[in-house]
């Protein structure tokens, strides 16, 4: 979303909490485990006489998937189930009607509380159809498409003006355009969706504000200084539950207010890594978790009548972790990346130092616009993230010293991160830096050198 929203920038800190979490953590406490890796487990809050459960124990079945149950909204009480179970994947067999933008933060949350580093422990999407029929059909697409001989894909970034036929032959796709959770203004509305055939099963990437909504939506307060109660949208009229029944096998979109680049990123990284789809939308959440202030806890709840916060921090934030995956976050597509690797990434040790220097060989504005920047101004930066590796016995002592230099010599930076993450049993750091914009071209260098404890 654009215009007067961004330019109210109120200042408003985040909340605080009153210890850091960006010291590593032992790897034998971190999550997901190692033998977790590739495995999805499912939450499903669905009743035993609904018919959605039939399709929730054939995907089950397929993946070799646990089934836990909770009631309502309570997902906080399969959190020593998860944390037992260590999985990768989290399906979230979820009523549309249980999602909204505070049950999903209640989510992020609980995916980044597990263990005790800042980054996520599993990946995760939800599993969503407005009736059995139509989430059996989808679950049945993805195994389908999972089994499917590999052929050349066909992904494109299109409008969805029109009738929505130039739909029917893409197996990926990306759009644009101001958005509601019925429709995308001047383009196709839910109802019209839902009669359309996407006989390929696509995946849809959605830049569109609001085009992540299952149930209730919180868009008539987007303008506003305190939140209003939410509408509940007609499951007929959504965007989302009218693409799973039109044939797609994934959506990723935005609950809230987002921006396109949002997509970008998404569509980028999938294109590079061809990986699965919850490591996609996980992609985002890592960039969220990056970048907010290393005593971050919580999200703040939409509670109607409560002023928002409205800097332009704030405001870029809810959009970004306000979009989720309506899929199966196990899928996995696309056979074999389509695009290059935009950064090259080079690990060094010696017995006083690791040495990682990312290099950026192709520039791109989903990678490369940083849309979370410590700005008062309204003002987007630039930015380099990359997550890499830690080899094994290697003890970092301290932050690292950071220079990154352009062709122009060395860039004045605005902030840098390093976030600790343990995941299937290995070490990572989350390392960005953000610049003005125009800083960082093809052939700019970051550097990062940390200590090493002795041996």
């Amino acid at each position: 979303m654009r215009g007067a929203l961004f330019a109210l920038l109120l200042a408003a800190p985040l909340l605080a909490a009153p210890r850091s979490r960006a010291e590593p953590i032992p790897l034998a406490r971190g999550l997901p485990r190692p033998e977790g890796i590739g495995k999805l487990v499912i939450v499903t809050n669905y009743a035993g006489h609904d018919r959605r459960l039939k399709a929730v124990k054939v995907l089950a079945e397929y993946r070799g998937s646990k089934i836990f149950k909770f009631k309502g909204g309570r997902i906080g009480s399969v959190r020593k189930a998860l944390a037992a179970q260590g999985a990768e994947f989290v399906a979230l067999a979820v009523k549309p009607e249980t999602v909204d933008t505070n049950f999903h933060y209640e989510v992020l949350e609980l995916c980044r509380d597990l263990d005790r580093d800042p980054m996520p422990d599993f990946h995760f999407g939800y599993l969503c159809a407005r009736d059995g029929a139509d989430l059996e059909r989808m679950v049945d697409r993805i195994i389908g498409r999972e089994k499917r001989p590999p052929e050349p894909p066909v992904a494109k970034v299109v409008s969805l003006s029109g009738s929505g036929k130039h739909l029917e032959g893409l197996d990926y796709f990306m759009h644009f355009g101001h958005g509601q959770a019925w429709c995308v203004v001047k383009g196709l509305s839910g109802e019209q969706v839902g009669k359309l055939h996407l006989p390929r099963a696509p995946v849809v990437f959605s830049g569109a504000c609001f085009n992540g909504v299952l149930s209730r939506s919180f868009h008539k307060c987007a303008y506003q200084l305190v939140f209003w109660k939410p509408t509940t949208i007609d499951p007929k009229h959504l965007m989302t539950l009218n693409w799973v029944h039109a044939g797609a096998t994934g959506l990723l979109a935005a609950l809230e207010g987002d921006r396109g680049e949002m997509a970008m990123a998404e569509w980028d990284y999938f294109r590079e890594r061809a990986c699965a789809l919850g490591e996609v939308i996980g992609y985002q959440y890592r960039l969220a978790f990056t970048s907010v202030y290393a005593d971050f806890t919580k999200f703040p709840r939409h509670n109607p009548g409560q002023r928002k916060k409205m800097s332009f921090y704030n405001v870029m934030l809810r959009g970004m972790v306000s979009r989720l995956l309506l899929s199966d976050p196990a899928y996995r597509p696309l056979r074999k990346p389509l695009d290059a690797p935009y950064h090259r990434v080079d690990v060094k040790t010696d017995e006083a130092r690791l040495t990682v220097t990312i290099v950026v060989d192709r520039y791109a504005q989903g990678q490369h616009l940083n849309y979370l920047p410590k700005s008062g101004r309204g003002v987007f930066d630039m930015r380099i993230y990359n997550r890499v590796a830690v080899p094994a016995g290697v003890r970092l002592l301290a932050e690292p010293e950071v220079t990154v230099r352009n062709g122009f010599g060395i860039v004045v930076l605005t902030r840098h991160h390093v976030r600790h993450e343990v995941w299937g049993g290995k070490r990572y750091l989350n390392l960005q830096v953000e610049a003005p914009s125009g800083s960082f071209k093809r052939g700019t260098r970051a550097t990062y050198v940390f200590p090493l404890e002795k041996r």
